[in-house]
């Protein structure tokens, strides 16, 4: 289990229906793209931008119910400079975050992970259930 903690509460993020995916970018729910993603997010507090797609009423996922009902479908959010307690285990992971000012802590299993890009390269991407 790793952990991070930035200094500053806050957070910079990106809330969209979906994000622009490349046609040869391999699916998230691969053995070696969840190697890949739990590097990826082990990097996230250096100064570069880990943006994670997710499906919001995935099995396993815990967000306020407020943002559940505002992005019904999925969420992006961009871990770079302000997050908090970031932990990553080899299922998925969890960080808190602020929206509105208001603190959550968010829980987001790999299996309902959509795309993930490191920095400016995507490292998977999932079709909508039933779409692979």
């Amino acid at each position: 289990m790793w952990r991070r903690r930035t200094g500053i509460a806050g957070v910079l993020l990106l809330l969209a229906a979906s994000l622009t995916t490349h046609a040869g970018a391999e699916p998230c729910n691969t053995a070696a793209k969840r190697i890949e993603m739990t590097a990826s997010l082990r990097h996230a507090a250096e100064d570069r931008p880990v943006n994670v797609t997710f499906a919001t009423r995935a099995d396993g996922v815990k967000l306020p119910a407020a943002l559940i009902e505002k992005y019904p479908e999925e969420i992006t959010v961009i871990l770079q400079h302000e997050f908090d307690r970031l932990v990553v285990t080899d299922d998925g992971f969890e960080v808190g975050l602020w929206f509105k000012r208001k603190y959550a802590r968010l829980t987001v299993p790999f299996d309902a992970v959509r795309s993930l890009w490191d920095d400016a390269v995507q490292m998977c991407a999932s079709g909508r259930p039933g779409e692979q």
